[in-house]
């Protein structure tokens, strides 16, 4: 009878501990023939605070764990829990450099501290859980923002951008937090020169805007991966509207392909991970094994 206590107090324990086990993780996307070989760094759910020293060491040893710098590196939102994850967000993030941009878009964790309340609504057995409370204290996202510009960030709240890349058209579109209802998607487009088209946006409840207007890949957060998942269940919360299997990792959505990142971070009063380690991705676009 003494077992299962044990049992359940080790699982505790670890989940905990892994919650700090930060590690780079390496997916392969395979693209179509004529896009060109590229790497994108993605980073989401930091939810930096200025106490989080082992995650701001880790931040610090990416460029180094990576190698070759990426081309583009992709941030997707709840970059900070409250305003003194500012300066240590912007000052890491200004150390990851990209060959040709490095874009981001914001979470409701930007714009509003946790709270107790909020964590208790986001954690609804196998749910999405309820929405942000603007009753919420305000983060300083405008001070946040100020920052990564000026690092050489480029916001993708709703909005685009396009580049040129290796002779070729890349198409960069992101939206405001949809978790919040915050999105526009007017934007969502595909030009006949594109020859890629990736998608940023924090809760991927909204993948199927950029299915439908034909995007190749799209970029997400929110969910941590479940942060806590159970085997043969998967996911005990989603937080979002999608499938189960879907709220972490690489998956297939039509004609597009989905990466829901696992976050390095979790919330104040949710600091917890079960089988779903905290992660930085490293996307490997590749032609030849579409």
């Amino acid at each position: 009878m003494r077992t299962v206590p044990a049992v359940v107090g080790a699982a505790v324990a670890y989940a905990f501990v892994e919650a700090r086990r930060y590690h780079l993780d390496e997916q392969t996307v395979p693209v179509a023939a004529h896009v060109p070989r590229l790497s994108i760094l993605h980073i989401s759910d930091t939810h930096l605070r200025a106490s989080h020293r082992r995650l701001i060491r880790f931040l610090a040893t990416l460029p180094d764990l990576i190698g070759a710098l990426p081309d583009f590196v992709l941030a997707t939102g709840d970059l900070i829990e409250n305003d003194g994850g500012i300066e240590p967000l912007v000052e890491a993030f200004g150390r990851l450099e990209a060959n040709v941009g490095r874009y981001y878009v914001l979470g409701s964790h930007d714009l509003y501290r946790s709270t107790i309340s909020g964590a208790l609504g986001s954690w609804r057995m196998f749910g999405r859980g309820e929405r942000k409370r603007s009753t919420a204290r305000r983060n300083d996202h405008h001070r946040l923002e100020a920052g990564l510009q000026e690092k050489g960030w480029k916001s993708l709240l709703n909005s685009f951008d396009v580049v040129d890349f290796s002779s070729v058209q890349i198409r960069l579109a992101g939206v405001h937090d949809p978790y919040l209802g915050l999105q526009t998607t007017s934007h969502l487009h595909r030009d006949a020169h594109d020859a890629l088209a990736v998608g940023l946006v924090h809760s991927p409840d909204v993948v199927s805007e950029w299915v439908l207007s034909g995007f190749d890949l799209v970029v997400a957060g929110h969910t941590h991966a479940g942060q806590v998942r159970l085997p043969w269940l998967g996911s005990v919360v989603t937080n979002c509207s999608l499938p189960n299997a879907l709220s972490g990792g690489l998956h297939r959505v039509g004609n597009a392909w989905l990466h829901v990142s696992p976050g390095l971070g979790t919330s104040r009063y949710a600091p917890i991970r079960f089988l779903a380690r905290p992660a930085a991705t490293l996307l490997r676009l590749d032609p030849e094994v579409a």
